[in-house]
């Protein structure tokens, strides 16, 4: 249930004059809101106040939308830090335990290039939100579904394949979230990947554009089972270990 959907559900359960419904609508479009107190908090209240919409009918649409969307406060993470390490780094991690932060310890010349550690095997995560590239709202306004047919951006962005084994990638989806799990080679030689990012970075640094029109490309690349630990080792085993 996407916000334009959510709409259409607080109408359909209004009970009372159409035309009190039609004027209330008319109001809240015509309003200036600004989150938190934007259009649906506007209509919800209008509707409890005339008594067409029930306060235990406001709270089954709110826990419907709520299981729908079990990832939209995702998009509501600001820093890209906070989206990108403290997010999806613990997602992974979550997902295999086996995992390990690295150290000179484990690796003597370690100096920040990876994320975590697997019995030798170097892994990057990186993170992005599918969102409805044709919009200019907040992120949390244009947020998409997995089987959206509205046409969306991932960027997997400051990519430097010569400095892990493995890639797992990691997008967000206001009700799913899919990982893909490449080896480095992998994603250095996929047509989509574009060297020079950032200028004066001399090639070591690249991108890829994930959209609504070529993310059949990656597919053999999902995870398509919750074996991560597997899903890593595989990937290495089709790209021999650096040392």
């Amino acid at each position: 249930m996407d916000l334009i959907e959510l709409k259409g559900k607080i109408s359909s359960v209004y009970v009372g004059d159409p035309d009190s419904l039609i004027s209330i609508l008319d109001l809240v479009e015509q309003d200036n809101s600004i989150f938190p107190f934007n259009e649906y908090e506007h209509l919800i209240c209008n509707l409890l106040d005339i008594g067409g919409l029930t306060f235990d009918q406001y709270l089954e649409i709110r826990t419907e939308y709520i299981n729908q969307n079990p990832n939209l406060w995702v998009f509501e993470i600001s820093a890209p830090r906070g989206f990108g390490e403290k997010f999806a780094q613990t997602y992974v991690h979550g997902k295999c335990s086996a995992l390990l932060k690295p150290s000179k310890k484990l690796h003597p010349t370690y100096s920040g290039e990876y994320d975590f550690w697997l019995d030798g095997i170097r892994i990057e995560v990186k993170a992005s939100r599918a969102v409805d590239s044709d919009s200019q709202e907040p992120l949390y306004m244009k947020a998409l579904s997995r089987n959206t047919n509205k046409p969306f951006l991932m960027n997997f962005q400051q990519l430097k394949p010569q400095c892990c084994d493995v890639f797992i990638w990691v997008a967000v989806f206001r009700d799913e979230i899919v990982l893909w799990v490449f080896n480095s080679n992998e994603v250095r030689s996929h047509t989509r990947y574009a060297v020079g990012q950032h200028r004066g970075n001399k090639g070591n640094e690249g991108q890829m554009h994930i959209k609504h029109d070529n993310i059949e490309e990656i597919a053999e690349y999902q995870l398509g089972h919750d074996d991560l630990e597997r899903a890593i080792r595989e990937a290495a085993k089709r790209n021999p270990v650096s040392d």
